[in-house]
Order: structure tokens, then C-alpha cells, then sequence
């Protein structure tokens, strides 16, 4: 049995928590006409608690890097990159349909889609045999972005399981100018891979440091 004094603190507990979501109702943004609601729960799930988002989106006008036709980059198609596809939050449409398509070919004719995603589901286990001989033959592939998921690879078994072979492995490559900084954020626990999250997440409070100083031995 429950005191009355209890069951007053549970009430004033709930009451407090009632008006703490008619205050965070209260303070988001009206949406504009046509707008699309945003999950931001499945957002901070992804993207951090502090993630910054109006809570809706509208279509955005932009013009084609490639061909400068003018584009919009649909609500439908922004929920669909944010939350479906956990696409960076803050990035936009660069390319039209055309255009895109076009380069996505060019892509797919210069590196191997399937390959990239076997690279990418390494990141999370700890390496074997297979995965070393997977990686190194990345490393010698003639496409930068085989060679960049490769090298991630070697700096997520490191951070995450203390690798010492790819530790010394991610020291003598020469890393190249492209994708070197996001090694650098991964070294230096910038960016996580999130339980239920299948992309990389950025870490929003992190200590400072070099990328010499993320790793032992400088």
C-alpha cells in the first residue's frame, strides 16, 4: 500500500512531465503549409540527443551542380534520406535525377557497390583472418573509396578492439589527402557506430587531441 504521500508525489511527478511536453509542443515552430512531420525520436536515436532539427520538412529549390537545371528536393524525399537511409542530417541535393543517376553508373562502373558494403559490415566485428585478407586487398584496389573504407576499417578495429596489427598497419599507410580526416575523427572517437544504427554517428562531446596522440606510442 502506497502513502498519501506518495501517490501526491507520483501525481506531482506526472503533472511536471505532463507540462514539460505541452512546453517542448509549445516551443516547436508551426509547420508551414504542405510541410512533412519529422520522426525526431528515430533523429536523436541516430543522431544524438542534441541533434538540431525543426521538427518538419518542406521542399527546398536548388540548382544542379552538373547541368544547373533548377530541382526540388522534395519533403518525401528528405524524410527518406534522414530517416530511411540515416543520411547525414545537414547535407543536400547537389545533383537533378538525370544527373544523378549518370553519376551513380559512373560510380558503380568505377568500384564495386557490393564490395563497399561487405568493407562497411566489417567495421563492427572483430577482424579474422578473412576480414585482414579482405582489407588488404581493398588497400591495393585502384579505387579511392575502397582504399578509404579499408583504412576505416583498420581505425574502427583499433578503437574498438585494440587491434595491434591494424594498429600497426593504419601507421605505415600513407594516408591520402582525401580521406585522411575522417580517419583522423574516427582515432580521435569523434564518430561512433550506434546498436541499431547502420551508419556513423557523430559524437557530439569528445576529448581533443592529434592524431598522433589517439595513437599509443607518439
Amino acid at each position: 500500500m502506497k502513502s498519501n504521500k506518495q501517490r501526491k508525489t507520483e501525481i506531482k511527478q506526472r503533472r511536471w512531465a505532463r507540462m514539460e511536453r505541452q512546453r517542448e509542443v509549445a516551443l516547436l515552430p508551426a509547420m508551414p503549409h504542405g510541410a512533412l512531420a519529422a520522426d525526431t525520436q528515430l533523429l536523436a536515436l541516430i543522431h544524438g540527443q542534441s541533434f538540431c532539427h525543426v521538427g518538419y520538412y518542406v521542399d527546398i529549390s536548388y540548382h544542379c551542380c552538373d547541368c544547373g537545371a533548377t530541382c526540388v528536393w522534395t519533403a518525401q524525399d528528405q524524410k527518406w534520406w534522414c530517416e530511411q537511409v540515416q543520411g547525414n542530417l545537414y547535407a543536400g541535393a547537389s545533383r537533378c535525377k538525370d544527373c544523378r543517376a549518370r553519376h551513380r553508373a559512373w560510380r558503380q562502373s568505377h568500384c564495386d557497390a557490393a564490395e563497399m558494403a561487405a568493407l562497411r559490415a566489417l567495421w563492427r566485428a572483430r577482424p579474422d583472418a578473412s576480414a585482414r585478407a579482405r582489407v588488404n586487398t581493398a588497400l591495393q584496389a585502384k579505387a579511392p573509396d575502397l582504399r578509404c573504407l579499408a583504412a576505416q576499417a583498420l581505425a574502427w578495429w583499433w578503437v574498438q578492439f585494440g587491434d595491434q596489427p591494424a594498429h600497426a598497419q593504419l601507421e605505415a599507410l600513407s594516408l591520402e589527402r582525401s580521406w585522411a580526416p575522417r580517419i583522423d575523427r574516427i582515432l580521435r572517437r569523434e564518430l561512433e557506430l550506434r546498436p541499431g544504427v547502420h551508419r556513423v554517428c557523430r559524437v557530439v562531446s569528445y576529448p581533443r587531441a592529434t592524431m598522433g596522440a589517439a595513437l599509443p606510442g607518439h
